[in-house]
Parts: C-alpha cells; structure tokens; sequence
C-alpha cells in the first residue's frame, strides 16, 4: 500500500550525507511505506557511516513489515554481534535446555500478551519458567499453560539471583524460536481463564438476542494515530441488531444512553476480569492496543481497526494475521481517516460471521 502523503522529492542517492540517507528511508518507510526503497536508502546510510545498528533496526522494521521474519532475525543476529549495551535485551544467544529462565516482560501490555504464547515452547525443554510481568498481568499471565511462577516489579519485590540461570526479554522470543510466518505458534487460545470469572462476567454480559459486541477505541498515548473518537464510533450504535459494550478503562460514556454502550468494563479488577468478560461476547471491536491482542489470545472473534501506518507486527495490506486466526483487519487508505473504515465495519456487522 503506498499511503497517500504530500509530495516531497526525494534526494538521490549520490548527492546525499549519511544523514540524509537515514532521514529520507525513515520517511519512505513511515510515510509512504516505500518498504524496497528504504531498505536501499539504510543500506546507503551505513555505508556512508551512519551507526550500523540504527540502519540495521531501520532494515528490521521493513523485513517485518513485509512478513520476512528471516531476514530480520538476520539484522537482529547483526545488532547483537555489535555488543551495544540494551536494557531491553538479555539473552546472550545461549541454549536454555535444563535451564531455571526467567522472563521479563518490559515492553507494553499488547507485547506481553502477544508473545507469552512462547511459554508452553519454552517449558518443554528448561527446567522451570519463572515471568516477571506488570502487576495488571500478573493473573493473567497465571493463566498460561508451561508458566510455573509469575511475579510483578515494585518497592514490595526483593529478587534472588540465585533463583535463575537464565534471563530473557518476552519480545526476544520469536527471534530465539527463529520464527516465520509459517511457523507462528498460533494455536488459540493459549490464555485460559476459570470458569468462576467466565461465570462471574457473564452476569455483567446478559443480552443474547443481538450480537454481543466490545468495543475499545483508545490506544496508549505515545500513538495517539491508533485511537478513534468515541464520537465517531459511535455512529456503530444505531444497528439495532447489536448490543455494545465498552472494554476501555475508565471510559467516560456520559452523553450515550445505556441502551447505546454499557460500561463493563467498569466491573474488572485486572486484565484476567476484562478476558472474563470478552469470552462472554460474540465479537470484539478494537483499536491496535492491548485489548487487540487479549482477545486474540483467547481465540475470540476479533475486528482490528489499523491506522494508515499500522505497527510491524500487522504486516502490509493485509486482512488477516498468522498471530491471531480469529483476527480480521480494517485498515485506514488515508491517513486519520477513519470513515470508510467504519463503514466497513458497519456492512460487516450485517454479516459478522462471514
């Protein structure tokens, strides 16, 4: 998809510094999404002596997006050979066979989620799974299978070192499984909640005449190209034929009457109550945020609403995604135009389970 922006020439190659080669493949990548382009531009930029690990991360984002994990596990291999200091990275490329690994998990909500599926992988070789995760998580993260023992950050938390041989990073994962497409352990759900919270939601959760459908319109605030208006989502609610929850935490729904939207999500104490309560749902509606991936997790029907310049992980054009096999994509053609997206969205509620 080439993303429609205003027209700025390109500076070619043989008349560029480093610098400029850099800039300009961050713009074709970002905002024209001239993936090939870029590539060549980062690897003009190294050659003219940029850090080799900035364009090697830049070259990352394009083999990603366009679901060559190979070769970005390659950029990955490269930045690790260059021996920079990352707080985010701890495995040292070493076997965890027979191993006491501890998993941190110090990216976002979304990425714990995503990549926790490895857990079950991890398990059947290392002698035990420890994963250190945010104190919103902690029972969630109790919920999958091949983890043995969950713990939070805090003032409250004193860690033995001797308790682990181990450390790895849950976004290193897919590197270390050396994934591709093919090869995406996509088998949902692989979070599994009680039965008494499923039961517990589903008293919050009583409609079974319309389509049971949670919404989530608010991604964090670093990206705010994620989010939608709950104003403009709103124009959902006039189908009749569906009844719509609020999955947003601590959502401000004054103005919309309650036979519009219901706040469920105001009854969870933590992430595992709001997964009780998608599994009690026909459908959920979201933005790229956690919830996206919490419900793909749970192997729910999922409708993902993409900005013009979606995250790596949701590739190019696409409709679909080897992580979640419950997931279908609406993406943006323009850039913070959410119309047609939501006219999509308002035809295939006609028909949810095309």
């Amino acid at each position: 998809m080439q993303i429609e922006a205003s027209e700025t020439r390109l500076i070619e190659p043989q008349s560029s510094s480093a610098d400029t080669f850099f800039s300009q493949a961050h713009r074709l990548l970002s905002e024209r999404r001239g993936i090939r382009e870029a590539l060549d531009f980062f690897d003009a930029a190294q050659r003219l002596g940029y850090p080799p690990a900035e364009c090697a991360a830049g070259r990352w984002d394009c083999w990603m997006l366009l679901g060559n994990l190979e070769r970005a596990w390659q950029e990955s291999d490269f930045i690790a050979s260059l021996r920079i200091d990352d707080p985010h990275r701890y495995w040292d490329g070493g076997p965890w066979k027979d191993k006491r690994v501890m998993l941190r998990c110090l990216h976002g909500l979304g990425d714990t989620i995503q990549f926790i599926r490895y857990a079950p992988l991890l398990k059947q070789t290392c002698r035990s799974l420890a994963v250190q995760t945010h104190p919103q998580l902690v029972t969630t993260i109790e919920c999958v299978p091949g983890v043995d023992r969950v713990c939070t950050w805090g003032p409250d938390y004193h860690e033995n070192r001797s308790d682990w041989d181990l450390q790895m990073e849950v976004t290193e994962l897919p590197r270390a499984f050396r994934t591709v497409l093919r090869s995406i352990p996509a088998t949902v759900p692989y979070i599994h909640i009680p039965e008494d919270r499923i039961a517990w939601a589903a008293r919050h959760v009583q409609e079974h005449l319309r389509l049971r459908v949670g919404l989530a319109w608010q991604s964090g605030p670093w990206d705010p190209a994620r989010s939608i208006s709950l104003p403009a989502l709103s124009t959902l609610f006039s189908d009749r034929n569906c009844r719509f929850y609020s999955l947003q935490k601590g959502a401000d729904l004054t103005g919309f009457r309650d036979d519009s939207i219901i706040d469920v999500e105001a009854n969870s104490a933590d992430i595992r109550d709001t997964a009780a309560l998608i599994l009690n749902l026909d459908l959920v509606v979201t933005v790229d945020t956690m919830t996206a991936h919490l419900a793909g997790a749970l192997g729910c029907r999922t409708w993902l609403l993409l900005p013009a310049r979606a995250d790596w992980r949701w590739m190019l054009d696409a409709i679909d995604t080897p992580w979640y096999p419950t997931m279908r994509i609406f993406r943006q053609r323009k850039l913070d135009d959410w119309k047609h997206v939501l006219e999509e969205i308002r035809a295939a509620l006609a028909n949810p389970y095309r």
